[in-house]
């Protein structure tokens, strides 16, 4: 049965668990035949379709299709006076729903919510709930579209999921109710007046008075205030109820002190209460430097400014992407406010609801964002744009959090349906006249405030005068700032260079360089947002490096992140935890680097050596002692973006060890274990707490013993633990042709494992999500299975405040029977802690399956399996999962990339700065496009030919009646894209009518076109065919009587 929850008289069901789903062609029905049945796996939501085919190194690799979801659920409630809605928070992209036969039709979605009244086809008992999702390549009807479809791939932001990628829930209500997120709650600029509006709606068949009655009380829950109206609903009439009143010395919402209200939103029907709505509210007031044209350049809240320091976040997670689980979201925020941030910046589309919540509760100052440089000049991209920015808006306007809408980043956006854009926000947002602007991102007008980005230093640029440039009036804020890089690629310490590698050092260098000039100029500026949390997918590129070692090489990604696109933590992560937390909240020491053990492997030499850290000083050691002969030194804490140096040290020992001080007293440490140098002479003190974690339980016989992610190895009790491969473990890799079948599943940790003497086995370990498992076969009857892992990304350097109980949360099932639920290994045995768990499954049919097919947060992770029978006559096999000799294992992988001595040692020293092409897969775009050139069209009017940054252009002077015609042909019967790139100078948007045209004449399509003013440079306007076209011969025409100031490059098909 689903989980039912009454919650202010509304019963909720969640609707997350138990589906099946399956590909399905895209030109099948939503009743779909048996044989796609039989391809069904069970799902829980969130789930997505497209979880690693964009990891491939291919431009456009990215799942498109369509996939149908069924699920069959019993209400045992059902209530026949309630209204019952369906309410999906995100389906990609077009969602066709059936609930036991009745067709709900076809909805575009994204990732906005859609609300369904189901009442008529819902039934007490059995139920049955069928949703096709649909993500075609190439829309253009939605302001969200995958990055490998982008009309230029330059710019390509982001994929899109492909599937029900956020949670469903049905809701029984009364048939009078509050719609669905019809409370709309705000504060004027005084903060002295508070206003409710409240959308109620009357879904029974007579006609009802009903009071409507909002009450504010504090978070003590003491009423402010009490507001009531008697309204009456005539049957299917929907009526919005506005009240306001003032209100005293209220507590202000800030970064500081996130105080919340509680609104609550009642229908009351003969003074009884049948139905009702909470919302959490602040009261605050805000004001940005474009509102007050004052010279004052920074941002207000409460009247008091507040330096911005933000970040931009992707929803994506490897393997999984956009299908972010509620514990996902609560791990991504609980991250990036572990790194000091105060801003947040949606990238590039609308997130999680639950993000907001969580914003508003910790008082992060939040930039939601709508799109990302997307324009078709159709009616339906015109007509659901604004009919999603509506729905956008109004699930966000009630959050304190939010300060800026941001309508478009690298916006393409004409002047005037930006304009159009914005006025529907100021009418359904008021404090959007007054306080919250409304922005593009690096291009674009129509809006409040097109908002820099300034990235000196990566593209260019003196990243010396960025304090000076953050501070003119062109800018103030800056939308993103970042620096390429690969996880594990190091340099030594040094100044700045420009043109140097893209090592996790240069990336430091040049954040902790930002933060420091920016920090420096806060009295003139609003603050500045960094680019980015978690590296993202990002196809349309080719972009292969997010880390060093090749096995690591997947993507692409815009590989700028703080931590990975698998949430392991880079140093710079460490850096901004230094800057922007609070010793007294969360003491920090980390040591540069823990991905850098290498760095003295020909031996001992001096050299600098660096940490990152909160504390009022940091004591740095080479040894597990604190004599004076391993003493290198103390050093103060020397404010905002500078870390702690210690320049020529001499480091003869294995062991760097750095002790934070806060107040006179030690409150963290960070030890690294360097390869190359001579043991530390207390290097045993790091075994103080072993355990004989290892050791095999008396009366069993030990079949199989893997180490997870790691070669052979002998323990200390003498057991030997087997290499993993192909014979027992199989990772997403394994699914596609060509790929290295371990890639992007194996990482390592070089610092000591407590609790243990044996760190071998520790120290490498798998990771992955449902596609990740273990195989072995046994005789039918009762194991122990013991699980090893460690916690080795998070927590790393923190102290008794550090606090990363769910960031990583997963379940351990064996042969389908969950065995482990929720496990989060940070919680069992904090970080770098060896955690042991033991269970007793049963096989059957000869097999033990170890799988990890739910994680909510981050990613599974293992060390080590062991598995023993109480049958003392049992043998293992030597490759189980497949059943094959070593020899014969190459038969079921790919030969190019996986020999049979294959080592992970070996892999670990397999490293690329920069991926040559020639090691990239072929790159197939299986719908080509065809340029046409715009010299060799049919002109007509007044016009010249002539070259304009390298491209040769028909450029269109002053005359009447001015035409150009391309003779185009097609091949397969689609909709095509039809993208013009053009030039227009005359500093205002040209209206030009664009036909599609057939070989008899026929005028297909006929609309008017707008071209945007362009700076001298050529863009990009893209359109359709608007319906399907069969292969032949075309003509695409465009006319106007003045097109003077108007060129054309060329036009491309696709």
């Amino acid at each position: 049965f689903p989980k039912t929850e009454t919650k202010n008289r509304r019963i909720l069901t969640e609707l997350n668990e138990d589906w099946k789903t399956w590909l399905i062609d895209h030109s099948q029905p939503v009743n779909t035949n048996s044989l796609q049945r039989d391809n069904a796996i069970n799902c829980q939501l969130p789930h997505n379709w497209d979880d690693y085919y964009g990891y491939r190194q291919l431009t456009h690799g990215n799942l498109h299709g369509t996939a149908m979801y069924v699920k069959d659920f019993t209400l045992d409630n059902y209530q026949s006076r309630k209204r019952y809605f369906l309410r999906f928070e995100g389906v990609g992209t077009y969602a066709t729903i059936q609930l036991n036969g009745q067709d709900f039709g076809r909805h575009p979605v994204g990732r906005t919510t859609l609300t369904l009244d189901v009442t008529d086809a819902l039934r007490q008992g059995s139920n049955h709930l069928e949703v096709k999702a649909e993500h075609p390549e190439m829309i253009a009807d939605m302001p969200w579209v995958c990055g490998g479809c982008s009309s230029e791939w330059g710019f390509s932001e982001g994929s899109q999921p492909l599937g029900i990628f956020r949670p469903v829930v049905l809701e029984g209500t009364d048939e009078i109710r509050i719609e669905p997120f019809g409370v709309h709650i705000w504060n004027d600029e005084k903060a002295a007046n508070v206003f409710v509006d409240t959308e109620v709606k009357n879904y029974g068949k007579t006609t009802e008075t009903i009071e409507v009655v909002n009450k504010l009380s504090n978070a003590d829950g003491k009423q402010v205030f009490r507001l009531a109206r008697k309204v009456t609903l005539a049957p299917g009439e929907m009526k919005v109820v506005r009240q306001h009143s003032p209100v005293e010395n209220p507590v202000l919402w800030s970064t500081d002190n996130p105080y919340l209200y509680k609104l609550a939103s009642m229908i009351k029907r003969d003074t009884k209460t049948t139905d009702e709505v909470s919302t959490p509210f602040g009261i605050r007031t805000i004001s940005w430097p474009v509102k007050r044209n004052d010279g004052d350049g920074r941002f207000y809240l409460n009247g008091k400014p507040v330096f911005i320091n933000g970040v931009c976040e992707y929803e994506h997670q490897f393997g999984q992407s956009h299908a972010f689980s509620r514990e996902q979201v609560a791990a991504r925020v609980k991250q990036i406010c572990a790194a000091g941030f105060n801003g947040f910046r949606d990238a590039h589309q609308p997130h999680h609801l639950d993000y907001q919540k969580y914003w508003d509760e910790k008082g992060i100052l939040f930039w939601t964002q709508f799109s990302a440089h997307v324009w078709y000049d159709t009616p339906e991209f015109r007509e659901n744009f604004k009919k999603l920015l509506r729905q956008w808006v109004k699930e966000r306007r009630n959050s304190p959090s939010v300060v800026i809408w941001g309508l478009q980043n690298e916006s393409t956006l004409p002047r005037e349906f930006a304009q159009e854009c914005s006025e529907i926000i100021r009418e359904m947002d008021p404090t959007a006249r007054t306080m919250r602007v409304i922005t593009t991102c690096n291009g674009g007008e129509g809006t409040d405030w097109n908002v820099i980005q300034n990235w000196s230093g990566t593209y260019g640029g003196d990243v010396t005068k960025y304090g000076k440039e953050l501070s003119r009036k062109n800018q103030l804020l800056n939308g993103e700032y970042g620096a390429w890089r690969s996880i594990g690629l190091h340099t030594e310490s040094g100044e700045f260079e420009v043109n140097g590698t893209w090592s996790e050092d240069r990336m430091c260098r040049l954040m902790e360089t930002k933060i420091r000039l920016a920090e420096q100029a806060r009295d003139s500026v609003c603050g500045q947002f960094q680019w980015i949390y978690s590296s993202h997918d990002n196809p349309g590129r080719r972009q292969p490096d997010e880390a060093y070692r090749k096995i690591d090489k997947v993507g692409p990604f815009n590989y700028k992140g703080l931590v990975t696109p698998w949430e392991e933590p880079l140093d710079v992560y460490y850096m901004y935890r230094a800057n922007y937390v609070p010793a007294a909240k969360d003491p920090m020491v980390y040591l540069v680097s823990h991905t850098w053990t290498d760095r003295f492997k020909e031996g001992r030499r001096r050299a600098t050596i660096e940490a990152y850290s909160n504390c009022d000083s940091v004591l740095l050691y080479n040894d597990m002692s604190d004599g004076k002969v391993t003493f290198l030194g103390r050093k103060g804490n020397n404010g905002v973006g500078i870390h702690f140096v210690w320049e020529n040290r001499d480091i003869r020992y294995n062991v760097l060890r750095a002790v934070g001080y806060y107040k006179g007293k030690p409150v963290a440490e960070d030890i690294i274990i360097l390869e190359g140098l001579e043991r530390a002479p207390r290097f045993d003190a790091l075994y103080q707490e072993a355990k004989p974690v290892l050791k095999g339980e008396e009366g069993y016989n030990y079949l199989y013993r893997i180490n997870c992610g790691g070669d052979e190895y002998t323990d200390s009790f003498g057991q030997l633990w087997s290499q993993d491969n192909l014979g027992y473990s199989r990772s997403w890799a394994a699914n596609f042709e060509g790929l290295n079948p371990y890639l992007a599943s194996q990482r390592t940790t070089s610092d000591p494992i407590r609790g243990t003497r044996d760190w071998t086995l520790f120290q490498s370990f798998r990771f992955g999500r449902h596609q990740l498992e273990y195989r072995f076969p046994v005789a039918d009857g009762i194991y122990r299975i013991e699980f090893y892992f460690t916690e080795p990304w998070h927590g790393t350097g923190g102290s008794a405040s550090t606090d990363c109980e769910g960031l990583r949360i997963f379940d351990v099932m064996v042969n389908d029977s969950l065995v482990l639920d929720d496990l989060d290994v940070w919680a069992e045995s904090g970080h770098d802690g060896a955690c042991k768990k033991v269970v007793y499954a049963v096989a059957k049919q000869g097999l033990l399956k170890i799988h990890f097919p739910e994680v909510k947060a981050g990613q599974a992770l293992i060390s080590g399996i062991a598995i023993a029978s109480a049958n003392q006559e049992l043998k293992p096999s030597v490759f189980p999962a497949s059943g094959l000799k070593a020899s014969e294992l190459l038969s079921a992988v790919d030969r190019n990339w996986v020999a049979p001595d294959w080592s992970w040692e070996a892999a670990d020293k397999e490293l690329l700065v920069k991926t040559p092409k020639e090691l990239l897969p072929e790159d197939k775009n299986a719908r080509a496009s065809v340029a046409y050139e715009a010299e060799t069209a049919s002109v007509k009017g007044a016009f010249t030919k002539r070259e304009h940054r390298k491209q040769m252009g028909v450029f269109f002077g002053k005359g009447k009646k001015n035409s150009i015609e391309w003779s185009v042909s097609t091949g397969l019967a689609q909709i095509y894209a039809l993208r013009f790139k053009y030039m227009n100078t005359t500093g205002k948007p040209l209206p030009v009518r664009m036909q599609f045209i057939d070989s008899k004449g026929v005028t297909l399509k006929d609309d008017i076109l707008t071209f945007p003013e362009t700076p001298d440079k050529w863009k990009m306007v893209s359109t359709t065919t608007g319906t399907f076209i069969n292969a032949g011969y075309y003509k695409v025409l465009l006319s106007a009587e003045d097109m003077n100031g108007l060129a054309f490059d060329a036009l491309e098909i696709q």
